[in-house]
């Protein structure tokens, strides 16, 4: 009897653990105030494609595929070189020097999840 006590007080523990607020700001939360909200928030790469043509900073993972298109894309799958997961956004313009965790292999670039500022227009991304 004395076991299922003390399984019972590391589950309780572990819930209120799990319940405290997170203090990161997810993605497509409001950061400021102004007229043009998405311009003012962080887009997942399904909100961008929903939000039409507008001003928006849009986080997802880039990729540039051996043809040399540049993808924003959802995630990346497990395979080697990774491939971009659906939805994703085509990116027009110069890419940041800065870009995270940037990896090559058979001609396929691929960064870690990064935020990129531009346009939206027609489903692609102009960066700014």
């Amino acid at each position: 009897m004395p076991r299922v006590a003390v399984l019972i007080a590391v589950l309780a523990f572990g819930l209120v653990g799990c319940a405290a607020p997170d203090t990161a700001e997810p993605a497509g939360t409001p950061s400021g105030t102004g007229s043009t909200p998405s311009a003012k928030r962080i887009l997942t790469v399904p909100q961008a494609i929903q939000a039409g043509d507008q001003p928006a900073k849009v986080r997802g993972y880039v990729l540039i595929g051996a043809d040399g298109v540049t993808r924003l894309c959802t995630g990346l799958a497990g395979s080697y070189p990774p491939q971009c997961g659906s939805p994703s956004l085509q990116v027009k313009g110069e890419l940041p020097d800065d870009l995270p965790s940037r990896e090559s292999a058979q001609g396929v670039t691929w960064t870690g999840e990064t935020t990129l500022r531009g346009t939206l227009a027609g489903g692609i991304l102009t960066l700014s």
